[in-house]
C-alpha cells in the first residue's frame, strides 16, 4: 500500500462511524452473530475486514459510468481475493449465500453484480454445461476476466418466459446454431452486466431442429470480444439511470441472426448429434424450461441474503442514531434520547423483531437447498424439491418486502438525517425495490406458492398441519406457542377456503384465480411463509447454532421476546380477519395491540445489542449518523464521505473512456486529501 492511501486511510480512521459500546447484555452478542450468521463464520469475517480496503468507501456524487466501473473494481477484488467461487455450488453453496450477504452490507449495485456473475451466469454454468463449458469459463470467472449475463427476460415476457420469441436455430449443414431476436418483444430485457461489462452470456431460446421445437434451453454466446467490443450480429442497448442500483450495467440485448457452434448448448441434459438428432433426459418440454431456469431458486435465496442485508444496515443506524439523538424530555430541555420515545420504539423494535426472524428462516431455507441443489450429481426426492421450491418462492418476496417497510420507516423515523444519500436510507430503499420484481415479482412468486400448497394438501405432513390447524387456542394468547398456533390456524382456513373456491370454479378455474380470489391467493401464501418463519425460529432455539451448542438460556430468553413480537405483530396487522373468522373474541382482539405494546418495551433494553449481533462492521456501515454525527457536521463534508475532485479535462461520462475513474479526495474537517482510484482500479490485492 503507497503512502498516500494509507495515510487516507489513516484519516479515515477518525472520520468513519464509530459507537459507544453497548451495554453489557443478558447474553453474548457473539453468541447470537454465531446463530443468524449461520454458516463461515470465519470467512465472513475475514471477508469483512478485507473490506477495508479503500475502494470499498462509501461515494455517492458519482456519473453513472463511474458508479459501473466502481461496482466492478469491488466485484473483482472480491473474486480475486477468494471470496466468491462459483464451484463453491458443489462443496459449500452456503459460502456463496455468505458473500452475497457481506458484499450488500457495503454496495448493493455490487451484490447485484454479484449474483448475476456467481449464480445465474456461473451457476447456470456449472449446472447445465459440461466439461467443455467448464475448462472454458470457470478458471476466468474466478478472478472476473470472464464476466457473463444471464438473458431469459425479455421485453414481452417476463413472469411468463416460457412463451419467450427468441430462437435458436439448428443446421446440420454447417453444425451451427443461429441465435435470433424476431420482433421487439423478444428483446432480452434489464439483462444485468449487459451494457457494459459481460463477455458471455446464457442465452435462453426457443430450440428449433428440422421445423421441430424442442423447448427453451440455454446457450453460451459470446457478446463482446476480450476488448469489450460487441461482437457482430449483436445489439447492445444500455437501459440507462434507473431508481436504484445504478452501479449495475442493465442492457437489452438483441440477436441479429448470430450464428454459434453446436457446442454452445449448454448440453448436460439435452443434446444434439451433429445431423441434428436431439436427446434429453426430461421428456417433456415444460420440464426441460424448468431445468434450465432452476437457478432462479438459488438466485432467490441471494436476493433474499442481500434484503436481510439491507434491513439490518437500516436498523443499525437508525437505531444508533435514535440512542444518540437527544430532544425534548420531560424538563423541556433537549436530554432524552428519541429512542426512549414510545413513538420509536413502536415504529422500529417489530421491524428488528421480524429482521431476526426472518434471518432465521432465511438460514432453514439456505440449508433445505443446499440438501436438494442436485450439484452433487444426487437425486432429489420431488417432495422434497418442491417444498424447497415454495420455501424459495416465498422468502424472497417477504425478505424484500420487509427490507422495503423497514428502510422507509427508518428514513421517516431519522427525521431530515435520513433524507441525506451518505447516511444511506435512499440506496437501500431503491434497493428493496429492486428485490421485489428481481428474479420473479414478489406477488407472482406467492402465486405459485399458493398454487403449489393447494396440490400438497394430500401429503401427511400438509394433511396433519391442517388437522391442527382446527385446535383452538384458550384465552391466554401471548405465549410462544399459542401465538403460533393462531398463525396455524389462519393458514389452515385460508387453505381450505382457496382450496373450496378453486373446486367450486370447475372449468372457469384461471378466472376464479386470477379475477375473483386474488386477495385469497396472497393471503394463502404470506400465512404460509409467515407461520414456516416462526417454525423454523422455534427449531433453532433448540438446535446446535455453528458454535457447536443450542442457544444459552439468557439467548433463548431475547430469541422468545422476538418470536412473540413477530406473531404479535403478524396478528395485529391481520386482526380483521381474526375478530372476522371468530378466531379471536372481540376482547382478545382489542388486548393484542396492548400485547405488542408491552412486547416492544421488554425487548426495548435489547435492542442494541441485537444490533450488535447483527454484525455489520462500522467500516460498512459508514453512515454519519450512526457515529458521531457532531464531528461529522464539524466542516464542509459536501453530504459525502468521499468526494470527488474532478480533473480540470473531465467534462462528462461521454467524454472519458468508461473503465477510467477521477480522483477522490477524502472529506476530512476542513483538510481534503487525494485517493487515487485509477490505481486501486489495477490492484487486486491490498498489503
Amino acid at each position: 500500500m503507497d503512502a498516500q492511501t494509507r495515510r487516507a486511510l489513516v484519516l479515515l480512521g477518525h472520520f468513519v462511524v464509530t459507537t459507544s459500546p453497548a451495554p453489557n447484555p443478558a447474553f453474548a452478542v457473539h453468541e447470537l452473530q454465531a446463530l443468524l450468521e449461520g454458516d463461515n463464520l470465519e470467512m465472513r469475517e475475514q471477508m469483512k475486514e478485507f473490506m477495508r480496503d479503500p475502494s470499498y468507501i462509501q461515494r455517492y456524487d458519482l456519473e453513472l459510468c463511474e458508479e459501473r466501473e466502481l461496482a466492478l473494481v469491488r466485484l473483482k477484488k472480491i473474486c480475486v481475493n477468494g471470496y466468491l467461487n462459483v464451484e463453491d455450488f458443489r462443496t459449500n453453496p452456503r459460502r456463496i449465500f455468505a458473500a452475497h450477504e457481506v458484499l450488500a452490507m457495503c454496495d448493493p449495485s455490487t451484490a447485484t453484480k454479484c449474483t448475476v456473475q456467481a449464480n445465474l451466469f456461473g451457476g447456470t454454468i456449472l449446472k447445465l454445461g459440461t466439461k467443455k463449458h467448464h475448462d472454458l469459463l470457470l478458471k476466468d470467472m474466478k478472478t472476473l476476466e470472464a464476466v457473463g449475463c444471464f438473458a431469459l427476460t425479455e421485453v414481452g415476457f417476463g413472469n411468463n418466459a416460457v412463451e419467450m420469441k427468441t430462437t435458436a436455430e439448428y443446421d446440420p449443414s454447417t453444425q451451427m446454431w443461429t441465435i435470433h431476436t424476431p420482433s421487439i418483444l423478444a428483446q432480452k430485457y434489464w439483462i444485468t452486466n449487459g451494457a457494459v461489462h459481460a463477455h458471455w452470456s446464457v442465452v435462453f431460446a426457443q430450440t428449433m431442429i428440422k421445423g421441430k421445437n424442442h423447448g427453451i434451453h440455454g446457450f453460451l454466446v459470446r457478446i463482446r470480444n476480450q476488448d469489450l467490443s460487441v461482437c457482430q450480429g449483436v445489439r447492445v442497448d444500455d437501459m440507462g439511470h434507473k431508481m436504484g442500483c445504478n452501479g449495475v450495467d442493465n442492457a437489452k440485448l438483441t440477436f441479429d441472426h448470430v450464428h454459434v457452434p453446436r457446442e454452445a448448448l449448454l448440453d448436460a441434459f439435452s443434446s444434439v448429434d451433429a445431423d441434428g438428432t436431439f436427446h434429453s433426459s426430461i421428456v417433456k418440454p415444460r420440464d426441460r424450461f424448468l431445468k434450465v431456469a432452476d437457478q432462479l431458486l438459488s438466485g432467490r435465496i441471494c436476493i433474499a441474503a442481500m434484503m436481510q442485508s439491507g434491513s439490518k444496515v437500516a436498523l443499525a443506524i437508525a437505531l444508533r442514531y435514535a440512542a444518540s439523538r437527544l430532544c425534548v424530555g420531560p424538563s423541556g430541555k433537549s436530554d432524552t434520547a428519541i429512542l426512549d420515545y414510545q413513538l420509536q420504539q413502536r415504529a422500529l423494535l417489530p421491524l428488528l423483531a421480524r429482521t431476526v426472524m426472518l434471518n432465521i428462516g432465511l438460514n432453514h431455507v439456505k440449508a433445505m437447498w443446499a440438501a436438494a441443489s442436485g450439484f452433487n450429481g444426487e437425486s432429489v426426492d420431488p417432495k422434497v424439491a418442491q417444498e424447497v421450491l415454495i420455501l424459495c418462492c416465498a422468502i424472497k418476496p417477504m425478505c424484500a418486502w420487509n427490507i422495503q417497510e423497514t428502510s422507509t420507516t427508518c428514513r421517516e423515523r431519522c427525521g431530515g438525517q435520513g433524507y441525506l444519500s451518505v447516511n444511506r436510507f435512499g440506496t437501500l430503499i431503491g434497493f428493496a425495490h429492486a428485490g421485489m420484481t428481481a428474479e420473479g415479482d414478489n406477488r407472482v412468486l406467492m402465486q405459485k406458492v399458493a398454487k403449489e400448497l393447494l396440490s400438497m394438501t394430500k401429503l401427511p405432513a400438509v394433511a396433519a398441519r391442517l388437522q391442527q390447524a382446527q385446535q383452538a387456542v384458550g384465552p391466554d394468547i401471548s405465549s410462544v406457542c399459542a401465538l403460533r398456533q393462531l398463525l396455524l390456524i389462519r393458514e389452515g382456513r385460508l387453505m381450505v377456503a382457496l382450496g373450496q373456491a378453486m373446486a367450486g370454479a370447475k372449468e372457469a378455474g384461471w378466472d376464479e384465480w386470477m379475477k375473483r380470489q386474488s386477495d385469497l391467493v396472497q393471503g394463502t401464501a404470506f400465512a404460509y411463509g409467515e407461520r414456516e418463519v416462526m417454525d423454523a425460529a422455534s427449531a433453532a432455539m433448540e438446535a446446535p447454532t455453528p458454535l457447536g451448542r443450542p442457544p444459552s438460556e439468557e439467548l433463548k430468553v431475547v430469541l422468545q421476546l422476538c418470536a412473540r413480537l413477530y406473531a404479535a405483530r403478524c396478528i395485529e396487522q391481520d386482526i380483521g380477519w381474526f375478530v372476522g373468522e371468530g378466531v379471536l373474541p372481540p376482547q382478545a382482539g382489542r388486548e393484542v395491540p396492548e400485547l405488542v405494546r408491552s412486547l416492544v418495551l421488554a425487548l426495548g433494553p435489547y435492542a442494541a445489542a441485537i444490533v450488535d449481533g447483527f454484525a455489520v462492521p462500522d467500516h460498512l456501515l459508514a453512515a454519519p449518523i450512526a457515529g458521531d454525527w457532531i464531528r461529522y457536521n464539524k466542516g464542509d463534508n459536501k453530504g459525502e464521505l468521499l468526494e470527488l475532485l474532478i480533473d480540470p479535462g473531465y467534462t462528462s461520462q461521454h467524454s472519458r473512456p468508461h473503465n477510467t475513474l477521477p480522483q477522490l479526495y477524502l472529506v476530512c474537517g476542513r483538510e481534503a486529501y487525494t485517493l487515487d482510484l485509477e490505481i486501486l482500479h489495477e490492484q487486486t490485492d491490498i498489503d
